[in-house]
Formats: structure tokens, sequence, C-alpha cells
């Protein structure tokens, strides 16, 4: 997550969940997931959010040499402040550190044969895992395993700085697509101060953000 602008306006984004009609959580599923992207833990930074209790950081830096090490970093920060830490892709890596869950890339919900989920359904029960997938559109919702995916992050939603060429899907698409399907659904892409007021009564679950501007 790039911290370049000032703090105060991320935590107000960060303080608009309060204000959100989310749809029913029997899950107590979190109302904001933060996705980190970076190749180092700041913590120094991160300690300026007021980030709520039971929050998610979703946590991706693919790139990273030190990945296993920046991650352990995230979740110790995220013990100490109440958060969930969910690692994308490698459910190893979240197996060692005992991270609290999962998120799969839209690419293996495109390509089921990538996991194994007997085994997968074995590790979510034993563990208690948090298990989220990526979707860009109602065709890749519709290949979601319901029984095992607790949320769906669905992007991009607005105009976003990260893909300003995608085509992004608008509040109506989401709000039909959230009536459609039964999983809960998360609103991702171009989040930030001005957005999120038109996801008020979309019957989210919750949002997700990168930059917050």
């Amino acid at each position: 997550m790039e911290l370049n602008y000032p703090h105060t306006d991320i935590n107000k984004l960060l303080n608009f969940s309060n204000k959100l009609q989310l749809k029913d959580n029997k899950k107590k599923l979190p109302k904001i997931i933060i996705i980190f992207d970076e190749k180092e833990f700041i913590e120094k930074k991160f300690e300026l959010l007021k980030i709520p209790r039971g929050s998610a950081i979703l946590f991706r830096s693919y790139d990273t040499k030190s990945r296993k090490k920046v991650a352990k970093e995230v979740l110790k920060f995220c013990k100490i402040k109440g958060l969930k830490l969910l690692i994308s892709s490698d459910v190893r890596m979240a197996r060692e550190i005992n991270a609290n869950g999962i998120h799969l890339p839209e690419y293996m919900i495109n390509d089921q044969s990538k996991i194994n989920w007997k085994n997968f359904k074995a590790w979510k029960t034993k563990l208690k895992w948090m298990v989220t997938a990526a979707a860009h559109n109602k065709k890749t919702l519709y290949k979601v395993p319901g029984h095992i995916i607790d949320a769906v992050l669905l992007s991009p939603i607005f105009l976003t700085k990260s893909h300003p060429k995608q085509i992004h899907l608008g509040v109506s698409k989401l709000i039909k697509m959230v009536h459609e399907i039964k999983i809960p659904i998360y609103a991702l892409g171009g989040i930030n101060l001005k957005t999120v007021q038109y996801l008020k009564k979309s019957g989210i679950t919750g949002f997700a953000f990168k930059r917050g501007f």
C-alpha cells in the first residue's frame, strides 16, 4: 500500500466502513481489506493508520525476494492490532507462518486444477482460515466454489490508477451481482473518499483498497 499522501485521508476512508449498510455478515467477515504489495514492511507508516480491529490485510508482494520474511513482519503487526492476515496464492507459506487465511487470484479460480480442493478444504477447516478469491467478471463469480470460498473481491468497480485502461464494472453491475450471487462480495478498484460514497446501499460485505486515492 502506497502511503505517500496524508494518512488522515486513509483514516477517513477506514472510518467510512461504519456508515455502510452492509449485507448480513453471518461469517463475521471484516468490513475492510487492505491490500499490501510493498517490498518491505515499514511499521511507522502503518502505525499512523487507525485500522479497525477485525479488519484484514491481504498480503501479495509477489516480486519480493524476502516475501516470507516480510509476511512474518506484517503478521506480527496484525496480531498486535487485532487484524487478520490473508496470504495471496501461497498456501504453503500461509500454513508455515500460521496466517489467518488465503486469497486465491482469479487464475486459480478459472483453472481449478491448480488446487487440490479436498486438501484445501481440510486445511481451511483445521486452521480456521478465511478464504477469499478474486473476480473481474460475472463468469468468474459463477465458477467460485461457494462451499470453500468465504468471499469474493470483485474489481475494478471504479476507474483505477493501477489499471487505467481496464473497463470498470460500475455500481449498477456491482449491485446486480451482489443480489445474484450468494457469496459475499467486497468492492475493489478505485475506492477512495469520493467513490466509497456510492457503496452505501450496494449490499456489499465490505470494501478493499490499495492506494486509497
